[in-house]
């Protein structure tokens, strides 16, 4: 029921049951051979002119600065070609159900239509889009991801095409459904020049992480990131992709960032405009306005730099946040050490977001694994900061409003914080309880250590890569197990988190930090993250899926370095069967696929079940899940590490950041 709901939320439209008499479109060139601006199609595109009157640029392109011409031939009349006017006719379906039913040829509702037209060899119409890369003066065809158009077809279709444009050898052929990017080699046989993605991305110019609007003062940072410099009414102009991104105003980077990165993550989270320019240091307009206030405003399709007043600044710096304080689920009661598989979403309070989640995703079972682990409850750390006198320490630093706007006295507030807390004893019963859970449930050589606060995790807040994980042997000595526990407790008042919390108002008198002890999966071959949501398109229901190898020579989506493009993969989730398109190859692999179309279906199934789990509504696209996923061993099975809220708005069909 819910893939049918899904489904239908695509592609409702009125049924065409009845046979209704053909229409005439308007044409887009008159008889004075003037061009129309208001056609519906044109036979031909025989000039720019004609092309800028068909083209849209929609805001839910997954490539900026993009301008797309949507195409139908219709095999049944002889192979006829409409070039739409695709502002008016975005969608194949209307222009056909509009123009080209009769009562002799009648198209379907849009349902069968969708059936028979992407995926039958008896199909009448081949549906496919012009597109245009602005920053690379690229131009290309394409079909969508699940059409199971013929090579021999496709070439074809693709030379009729071309033949009708003005472009020439100019057009390439982009082949997005995966059979046809793995025949790549047929088509150059067949003389059609192919376009991969990892060319269209490598031209690219400018990248939307996160459209919004900025407004702060402009600083160039060539070097080495210092949070403790930065202030939230900043817009970073940055050489390099930071892993972390402080609380600020706005960001720009010099290197294209992963998409599903903790910098591009916590932008999302906090609603910051974030946009990879290359570049960005000598752009000369990002030069001008060094040290100036400004506003910047990132879009799906462009961007722009410009001076700002105070006025304007001071209220859209105060928009940005909550306007009441946040008070964090938190209780003290002692549940000793419970397993993971025992907890509940119920259970944050005492266990805080992450295993309370990741215990919900165990009781989800078949396609959903997890680690085996238990927590050491918000209990411990209170108990701890009771006897260290970390808590009165905590609780004078929360009071002095001068440190408020002294980040250097802050910075040394929290550092003899996280100094008290990590050079207390330990409660031994404590240390002897761990020692026998780890015995009795992870039967692993080593262990992670993870924390697990009530700040993180949560609708609006993720608070992505704030705290810290610790790795030891399971047999390290006490000394060890009570230095790691102390550390991930410690990492609570790391000043990125600090500045974090107080920018979204949490109380932080009640934030408290449980810690998930986990077996240490050490054999993984593919790390990634997913969103059970398309961020590009409201209107194509999709799983967005990054990953990358794992090992000695591997990399991490996470936490990526510029240079380690992981692989991006769009999962549809409407149709008959799952459909999937790679837009972006990994860096490290050489042009093979990290996930094999097996290991897509199996994670696309976990993904399913767990987002059903968390957003039982089938009609709610504002929320999603953020899920964190590993293949390890041989057998390279699937195990999920972490799963938290994850919030959109979508503004003309493309997805952007929320507010809390």
């Amino acid at each position: 029921m819910h893939r049918c709901a899904l489904f239908l939320l695509v592609f409702a439209t009125a049924c065409a049951s009845t046979p209704r008499p053909v229409l005439d479109p308007r044409g887009a060139q008159g008889p004075d051979g003037a061009v129309r601006p208001d056609a519906d199609y044109a036979d031909a595109i025989p000039s720019p002119a004609v092309w800028a009157a068909l083209a849209a640029t929609p805001g839910r392109e997954r490539l900026a600065r993009t301008e797309v011409v949507k195409v139908i031939v219709d095999l049944d009349d002889h192979e006829r070609i409409y070039f739409l006017q695709s502002r008016r006719w975005e969608i194949h379906y209307f222009f056909a159900a509009r123009f080209l039913s009769t009562a002799l040829n009648p198209v379907e509702d849009h349902a069968a239509f969708n059936i028979r037209e992407y995926r039958r060899p008896d199909r009448r119409f081949v549906l496919g889009t012009l597109m245009h890369q602005r920053d690379t003066d690229a131009w290309w065809y394409e079909l969508v991801a699940g059409d199971t158009l013929d090579v021999p077809r496709t070439v074809r279709v693709f030379n009729a095409i071309r033949d009708r444009t003005w472009l020439g050898d100019r057009l390439r052929y982009h082949p997005v459904p995966p059979a046809h990017d793995d025949a790549r080699a047929d088509f150059v046989r067949a003389g059609v020049p192919v376009l991969s993605s990892d060319e269209i991305y490598a031209g690219m110019v400018y990248q939307p992480v996160n459209p919004g609007v900025a407004f702060g003062t402009l600083r160039i940072i060539d070097g080495p990131l210092d949070p403790a410099r930065v202030r939230r009414t900043d817009v970073l102009v940055l050489a390099h992709a930071p892993l972390d991104l402080p609380v600020c105003a706005g960001v720009i980077t010099q290197e294209f960032q992963t998409p599903l990165s903790h910098l591009a993550i916590l932008a999302t989270n906090r609603g910051t405009a974030d946009m990879g320019l290359r570049d960005a240091l000598q752009h000369p307009t990002v030069r001008a306005l060094d040290g100036r206030l400004v506003q910047l405003t990132v879009t799906p399709q462009g961007w722009t730099l410009v001076p700002a007043t105070q006025a304007d600044a001071e209220r859209a710096w105060e928009s940005m946040r909550p306007r009441s304080t946040s008070v964090p689920a938190l209780s003290s009661t002692d549940p000793g050490l419970p397993e993971l598989a025992r907890l509940r979403r119920g259970d944050l309070g005492v266990a805080g977001a992450k295993a309370a989640q990741l215990g919900e995703l165990a009781a989800i079972g078949g396609a959903v694994a997890v680690p085996r682990g238990f927590v050491i409850p918000f209990a411990a750390y209170l108990a701890h900061g009771q006897r260290s006198g970390a808590t009165v320490l905590r609780d004078v630093m929360l009071a002095d409003a001068a440190a408020r706007s002294d980040p250097d006295r802050r910075a040394e507030q929290l550092r003899l914080l996280r100094e008290r807390i990590a050079t207390a004893p330990v409660d031994p019963a404590l240390l002897a309880g761990v020692r026998a859970r780890v015995r009795a449930l992870i039967p692993s050589r080593r262990i992670r250590l993870r924390s697990s606060t009530n700040a993180e995790d949560l609708p609006g807040f993720n608070g992505a890569g704030l705290y810290r994980s610790v790795v030891i042997d399971a047999g390290s000595t006490d000394a060890a197990l009570a230095d790691a526990i102390r550390a991930v407790w410690a990492s609570t008042w790391n000043l990125q988190a600090h500045q974090e919390r107080s920018f979204f108002r949490i109380d932080e008198s009640r934030v408290a930090m449980a810690i998930l002890v986990q077996e240490s999966i050490d054999d993984d071959v593919v790390n990634g993250v997913a969103i059970t949501a398309n961020p590009f398109n409201e209107g194509r229901p999709a799983y967005f899926i990054n990953a990358q190898v794992a090992g000695d020579e591997g990399g991490s989506v996470t936490s990526a370095r510029a240079d380690q493009v992981p692989e991006q993969v769009i999962y549809y989730t409407y149709g008959e069967a799952g459909e999937f398109e790679r837009i972006a190859r990994s860096s490290l692999t050489h042009g093979a696929a990290v996930l094999t179309e097996a290991e897509l279906l199996r994670l696309a199934g976990a993904l399913r079940a767990i987002h059903e789990r968390f957003v039982p509504d089938p009609w709610d696209h504002a929320h999603a899940m953020d899920v964190e996923f590993i293949l390890h061993g041989p057998r390279r099975e699937l195990v999920v590490v972490q799963a938290r809220p994850y919030t959109l708005r979508y503004d003309q069909g493309r997805a952007t950041a929320v507010e809390p």
